[in-house]
């Protein structure tokens, strides 16, 4: 197969309130759907390198700015919660195709496992990266604030590093370039992450494990489901995992080594082979439909 290096092309995606999120579409036109959603403050350019991965093992796949991230519209009515991000991808399942296998880094995956809960029938899998149901809002407020902090921008680009390096759990690489290009000047010459801090208020994000919407929409799933825990994430842990598994005893997991939660700047390639050995399952390992509850 030919190789898909470069998107097929760029799709703009209308939402139900007026705004428009965009995306790069890989691969060919009839292969079978697979959309990737990146974390918090990410951007599509997270997941690229496993887009063009899927993409040449025949996917259609696609790579999506979130709602108020990259170059994606913001919400100038700050609207940032859950069913909105849902809404999103749900119109970027008709565009690109249906049923998806959806792919969810951190928020996107809590975003990604809502939409397989409760449209069962647009989704035909799902496989999260470093993120559970079961929440620890102690770890989710370090990071959280930390991000928080990037409202009043940044004197260099190796301070925003320091900022990624206390959110990942890991250190940063020596050549710390390519956080550069997540980034935009402000007419103070201060330099700001491509995202609204909007997005980061409490009431979007932080009662979602503390509340049960995760955990009650989790319960729901019927599809296959994939976690890939991150070695290093100061996020997940082992524990989750277990009772992720106990909820969803068809859950496959599988640990990446050496990696930590992705955050700003972050390429999340290493997680590539895995969704497709995932893919290469789904055919022979289907779980029992379920009711919902």
């Amino acid at each position: 197969m030919a190789d898909s290096d470069q998107p097929t092309h760029e799709i703009a995606v209308a939402t139900h309130d007026g705004l428009t999120v965009r995306g790069d579409v890989f691969g060919p036109p009839t292969g079978a759907a697979a959309i990737f959603l990146h974390g918090g403050g990410q951007s599509r350019s997270s997941w690229r390198g496993a887009a063009r991965r899927l993409a040449n093992a025949g996917f259609r796949a696609c790579t999506m700015d979130l709602r108020g991230h990259g170059d994606s519209d913001w919400s100038g009515a700050d609207n940032y919660e859950f069913d909105d991000y849902v809404a999103d991808v749900l119109a970027t399942i008709a565009q690109v195709g249906e049923p998806a296998l959806l792919i969810g880094a951190s928020m996107g995956g809590h975003v990604a496992m809502i939409a397989a809960a409760r449209y069962p029938d647009r989704v035909s899998a799902l496989a999260l990266a470093d993120v559970t149901p079961w929440v620890d809002e102690d770890k989710g407020d370090e990071i959280r604030n930390a991000m928080r902090q990037a409202r009043h921008g940044f004197a260099s680009v190796e301070e925003a590093a320091r900022m990624v390096d206390t959110m990942r759990g890991t250190p940063s690489q020596d050549d710390i370039s390519g956080l550069r290009r997540h980034m935009r000047t402000g007419p103070d010459g201060r330099f700001y992450w491509r995202w609204d801090p909007a997005m980061l208020a409490d009431e979007h994000l932080r009662h979602g494990g503390e509340g049960g919407l995760l955990v009650t929409e989790a319960r729901r799933l019927t599809r296959p489901v994939l976690l890939m825990l991150a070695e290093n994430s100061t996020v997940t842990d082992a524990a989750q995992a277990a009772t992720f598994k106990a909820a969803l005893p068809w859950l496959q997991t599988v640990t990446i080594e050496g990696a930590g939660h992705m955050v700003t700047g972050d390429v999340n390639d290493t997680y590539a082979e895995h969704i497709l050995a995932f893919a290469d399952t789904l055919d022979t390992s289907h779980p029992r439909e379920k009711p919902h509850r």
